[in-house]
């Protein structure tokens, strides 16, 4: 989607030498130190990124009224956005940016958690200073890009759910219709949220709870799993040769609204589903046309699980992962934060037995964990 300008600033105690130079070509940015930051940095930048740490800050501690001291990066957030109402200023997104994410996961594993911590802390996103440059610099562009794409004035009740559908992108196709059913059941923000948040309630929404999770919008784990492909083997495919052919194939199918090149490619499940059955000549569940579409559409090497009704497993960290286990014997747990519109989050019984999964295993469930 066409961006307006989608400058960064950056608020780092330290130099923040080492952000600019990694932002360096993707983004405007403008690098301030605490105390340095103008009403005119916040009015001007889409995204406001803060390190979470804040220990150089002379000016703050020669104060004595601690209203005045915020001592982390999340209490200066506060401080900054209660600002933008005064400022009048268009939507703004707030991240942290920080080495110390860990922490802020009670010292577990962060990665592939990142959703979770921000919504946690009322953020959002947030970013690790240890993180891929790339990957890092292609996420900021892409949430500085779609805070960009809002509409600087939200438009009426009876328009919001155009304006959703619009930032989605969601092309006309003869499954949309479908596809408006499946995000309606996914309980995008009403006007009023919305309105309250000058828009920013709907990249939340897509960052928090629709591209972590297999809803209206898939990733490539679950496209290998309604394929019945191994997820390594379709990550081959996607990377070799018949890459550019199966990206073509199932281009009419891919996500292109914001955020889309946020965290990889994802698909529409009700374009996926019509691909299928359209494919198949009407037999989206029937494994051997499966099979042979893959295998003559996408490549003769493809590898198929064994399974036959596989599922994406999650891990000891909640995470959706590339191992698959059969529906048959998966049992389905209930994590704080999984939505309830999306796919069941799905552990194997060895993992379920484990004594910090109980808790998540419903009681209709319990009888099978002997």
């Amino acid at each position: 989607m066409a961006a307006r300008s989608s400058s960064v600033l950056v608020i780092d105690d330290q130099s923040g030498t080492a952000t600019r130079r990694h932002l360096e070509g993707w983004v405007d940015t403008i690098v301030r130190h605490p105390n340095d930051v103008t009403d005119s940095d916040l009015k001007r930048c889409k995204l406001v990124l803060v390190d979470f740490r804040l220990d150089e800050w002379p000016e703050r501690d020669e104060l004595r009224t601690p209203s005045l001291m915020p001592q982390t990066g999340i209490a200066l957030i506060a401080v900054l956005r209660s600002n933008l109402a005064r400022l009048k200023a268009a939507p703004t997104a707030f991240a942290l940016n920080s080495g110390l994410l860990s922490d802020l996961s009670n010292g577990g594993t962060w990665e592939g958690r990142e959703h979770a911590i921000a919504k946690s802390i009322d953020l959002e996103w947030v970013f690790a200073k240890t993180s891929d440059r790339a990957k890092f610099a292609q996420g900021v562009k892409s949430l500085a890009e779609a805070i960009s794409a809002l509409p600087t004035k939200w438009p009426t009740a009876s328009k919001t759910k155009d304006q959703i559908l619009k930032l989605l992108a969601l092309p006309k196709s003869k499954w949309r219709q479908s596809a408006i059913e499946a995000i309606d059941r996914s309980y995008p923000p009403h006007e009023i949220l919305i309105g309250n948040s000058s828009g920013i309630a709907i990249p939340r929404w897509l960052l928090h709870v629709i591209l972590p999770y297999p809803t209206f919008l898939l990733d490539q784990r679950y496209l290998a799993a309604r394929l019945s492909l191994e997820p390594s083997s379709l990550s081959e495919l996607f990377e070799g040769p018949a890459g550019t052919k199966i990206r073509k194939l199932l281009s009419p199918c891919e996500y292109r609204g914001i955020l889309s090149d946020f965290a990889g490619t994802r698909w529409w499940r009700a374009g996926l589903e019509y691909f299928l059955w359209e494919k198949t000549k009407g037999r989206p569940f029937d494994r051997d046309a499966i099979e042979k579409l893959v295998r003559a559409q996408f490549s003769t090497k493809a590898k198929f699980t064994e399974l036959r009704d596989p599922v994406v497993s999650i891990d000891e960290q909640l995470r959706p992962c590339n191992a698959l286990i059969s529906l048959q014997s998966a049992i389905e747990v209930k994590p704080d934060g999984w939505p309830p519109f999306a796919d069941g989050a799905w552990v194997s019984a060895a993992l379920a037995n484990d004594p910090t999964f109980v808790a998540l295993v419903p009681q209709s469930e319990k009888n099978r964990l002997q």
